[in-house]
């Protein structure tokens, strides 16, 4: 189960609240009235991000290749 949070508690103090979720890698539920209402997790990068300038480029690949054998 992930951690609660109320609307009410995140509005009092919404920097403590943010920076208490980017330090815990959990996912916070936000409740309003005891009813969720939103998700928050902190940022992680994507494999894009991590993968970012090692893609090497060599032509068009998708356009038809000639056949040797014509």
């Amino acid at each position: 189960m992930w951690p609660t949070i109320s609307l009410e508690e995140f509005l009092k103090n919404p920097l403590a609240a943010i920076r208490e979720i980017a330090a815990s890698e959990k996912v916070f539920i936000l409740t309003e009235n005891g009813e969720p209402i939103l998700d928050i997790r902190p940022y992680r990068t994507g494999p894009d991000e991590r993968l970012r300038g090692s893609v090497r480029y060599y032509g068009d690949i998708v356009a038809p290749v000639e056949d040797p054998f014509r």
